[in-house]
């Protein structure tokens, strides 16, 4: 009981200085002192006093993720739309406001209600069954079902929802091993894993893809559709994925000769599974053809919503059970980007990259580095929040691949139980130490790496973003 106190006492006290910190970056920035200090102009240098205060409650998670979204789009209309008045720049409240009900944020909204009719329908506890089912009994086709179900799923629907539903097939499985078999961490890894890299196979897979795109789109680079992304990414996907069970297999090998999948749940269609079936088909053929109809994806994914909802296949209590919180980071992180566009402050970061003597490979390796660095300790939704609007005000180099990069590699970083929602929730379940994520999880993000800057770049090259 003591050392609970203890513990909340310093974890008070740790937030107590975040707060400390936050709010004398903000005095400073409305005294002025921050422009004057560093040779600022006004609205570039409230930009990076929100950006700085973003970052620090983003790393510190001293609020909520989604609770410094919304100071982003409080400080953005408080100070940075007067700065920009004063200035002669005006541009009101809307840019800053309009991200949190963009195409994207439709776009996930969609993924999000398409996840929840397949889980409330149990058709996706049925899809990883039938798959599990064809891998057989020995531990090694196991892994590998457990991992392609999980990164399939993932491209489709959070692989938070993914991993909560894989593992909870997986625990049931494992309550059969021995608990000194290393096969129960192989699987236990594998799920988050595969999940991970599953959701950088399309747009809705992954918070940074969305991202990159909504940048790719706003900026003129040139976005790549459902389809087009799905195509790039899927090759990175199938050699991370593999190598990943590849590894995963030696480092733990299996005691046990045969797994036993367990009790199957009674499942029945019914009229609402198969019609939750054909929305869900619909819509991804929607996002699929974007390229060749006039619906933007936002627009698409707001079918599943209408449908769903609309003729009660889903409920209210479905509806606030939505990860509502996601998308308001990602709103967050947009508003957030505009700020640090309209107020100039991009100029002035992007000035600071060595464009002219490290070339884009150089640029490549060193924005992912970046950006892998950063999400192993932070959110990578936050981490691609703040990277990608000082990339795209990068010029003489193209920003296309280097706004890929970013996203690859804010995915594809999992080495700690913190770097991820997957990675937690499959820690948390007490059979996990640090050590055992660490170093397959470090190789694996490695390999990530590695695959981004070689197959990632040869597939952009061929749809035209290289």
């Amino acid at each position: 009981m003591a050392q609970d106190k203890a513990i909340a006492a310093k974890d008070v006290a740790g937030k107590g200085g975040v707060y400390l910190v936050v709010g004398a970056i903000g005095l400073l920035s409305r005294l002025g002192l921050i422009g004057r200090w560093l040779g600022l102009a006004d609205p570039a240098a409230i930009a990076l006093a929100v950006l700085v205060i973003a970052a620090i409650l983003w790393i510190s998670e001293a609020v909520p993720l989604f609770v410094t979204s919304f100071a982003i789009a409080f400080m953005n209309v408080a100070w940075l739309v007067p700065a920009l008045d004063a200035v002669g720049e005006p541009v009101g409240d809307a840019p800053f406001l309009s991200p949190f009900f963009s195409n994207i944020i439709l776009l996930f909204l969609g993924g999000f209600v398409l996840s929840s009719g397949l889980r409330k329908y149990l058709i996706d506890e049925r899809l990883a069954r039938w798959v599990l089912r064809r891998t057989g009994g020995t531990p090694a086709r196991v892994l590998l079902g457990l991992m392609v179900v999980s990164a399939f799923l993932s491209m489709w629907m959070s692989n938070t929802a993914t991993t909560a539903m894989m593992l909870a097939l997986a625990l049931a499985l494992l309550s059969k091993i021995d608990d000194d078999d290393p096969f129960q961490k192989a699987v236990l890894l594998g799920i988050p894993f595969a999940a991970n890299i599953g959701g950088l196979a399309t747009p809705i897979g992954s918070p940074p893809n969305a991202i990159a795109i909504r940048y790719m789109e706003t900026s003129g680079v040139g976005a790549p559709g459902f389809g087009q992304w799905l195509l790039m990414a899927l090759p990175v996907v199938v050699v991370v994925l593999a190598l990943a069970w590849l590894l995963l297999k030696a480092r733990f090998p299996a005691r046990v000769r045969e797994v036993d999948l367990g009790e199957e749940t009674r499942f029945a269609w019914t009229r609402r599974s198969r019609f939750v079936v054909g929305v869900t088909i619909v819509t991804a053929l929607g996002w699929l053809t974007s390229d060749i109809h006039p619906l933007s994806t936002g627009t698409v994914g707001l079918i599943p919503v209408i449908l769903f909802f609309g003729l009660g296949v889903l409920d209210v209590s479905d509806f606030r059970n939505l990860s509502w919180d996601v998308l308001f980071i990602v709103g967050g992180g947009l508003s957030l980007g505009v700020g640090v566009e309209l107020s100039g402050l991009g100029e002035v970061l992007v000035s600071l990259v060595p464009t002219d003597t490290v070339g884009t490979v150089g640029l490549l390796v060193i924005l992912t580095l970046v950006a892998a660095t950063m999400t192993s300790v932070m959110s990578n939704t936050a981490t691609a929040n703040l990277l990608i609007p000082v990339v795209i005000g990068l010029s003489g180099v193209p920003v296309a691949p280097l706004l890929l990069a970013v996203a690859y590699a804010c995915s594809l970083s999992m080495a700690l139980p913190v770097s991820t929602p997957p990675n937690a929730m499959a820690f948390s379940a007490g059979i996990l130490e640090t050590r055992d994520m660490l170093v397959p999880g470090l190789i694996i993000s490695i390999i990530g790496l590695i695959a981004t800057l070689t197959i990632g770049l040869f597939t952009w090259s061929l749809a035209g973003l290289g």
